[in-house]
């Protein structure tokens, strides 16, 4: 029954994902991540962080298992009710961006989910100033540099005003100056959970509270970044050396 779940959060329980005759991707992974709660998703490329991040969006559909967001089970029938409850931002931006101008991309949600034209291209602007691409407006996303393009991905996607936000090495791409200001404004976002994918350990320090390593399929570590970010030897013992 629906009672026996958490009503807010993401709730995860046994989600096995495998490709067709390969060995299991996730196995029987299961997870809670609370209401307020910032969170880090670390481990070696190809453990299947991606992967896991794809499945809470319905990008992915597991072999087994349930994921329930903000209380509703996602599955087919509650996909679009689930995904307006989540910010997916990919690891590579051309993936996300696809209209003709920048100010488009960022409109583009906000149209569909039923704002004004007025409305959606006035909280696009506002992004478009905090992330520092105000002139970029009315170019296209192939006059972008690669860090330009995160931040234009990651402006779409706050457009929706979402609920969870779910980053995929977000700071790729980008400058020092920029790492820095993207973890201002990850911490200052009304969000209710944040989980970020990342191998740059030193700036996820900045953002998250807690931290997971994800390797053979499931959850071996769960601890703060606090604790995690100063145990040198579980970072090396799991592949992922302070100065990666």
């Amino acid at each position: 029954m629906q009672d026996d779940y958490p009503q807010a959060g993401v709730y995860v329980k046994d989600l096995l994902f495998e490709y067709p005759q390969n060995e299991p991707i996730l196995r029987n992974l299961s997870l809670t991540i609370k209401p307020g709660e910032k969170v880090a998703l670390l481990g070696p490329t190809g453990t299947g962080k991606s992967t896991f991040m794809e499945t809470l969006v319905g990008l992915k559909k597991p072999v087994s298992g349930e994921v329930w967001i903000q209380g509703i089970l996602l599955e087919e029938k509650t996909l679009s009710q689930v995904r307006r409850q989540i910010g997916f931002c990919f690891q590579n931006p051309d993936d996300q961006l696809f209209m003709p101008r920048i100010l488009e991309d960022i409109t583009f949600g906000p149209l569909n989910y039923g704002l004004s034209p007025e409305n959606a291209t006035e909280i696009a602007n506002d992004l478009l100033v905090k992330f520092g691409l105000e002139k970029y407006a009315d170019r296209s996303v192939y006059e972008l540099s690669g860090g330009q393009k995160k931040l234009a991905a990651l402006a779409a996607v706050l457009a929706l005003k979402p609920e969870i936000l779910i980053l995929d090495e977000p700071t790729n791409g980008l400058d020092p100056l920029w790492r820095k200001n993207l973890a201002k404004i990850i911490l200052q976002l009304p969000v209710k959970i944040i989980l970020i994918a990342s191998h740059d350990l030193n700036w996820v320090a900045k953002v998250t509270q807690r931290t997971l390593i994800l390797q053979s399929g499931q959850i071996q570590v769960d601890t703060s970044t606090e604790n995690i970010i100063q145990d040198s030897s579980t970072l090396e013992y799991y592949g992922l050396p302070i100065d990666y």
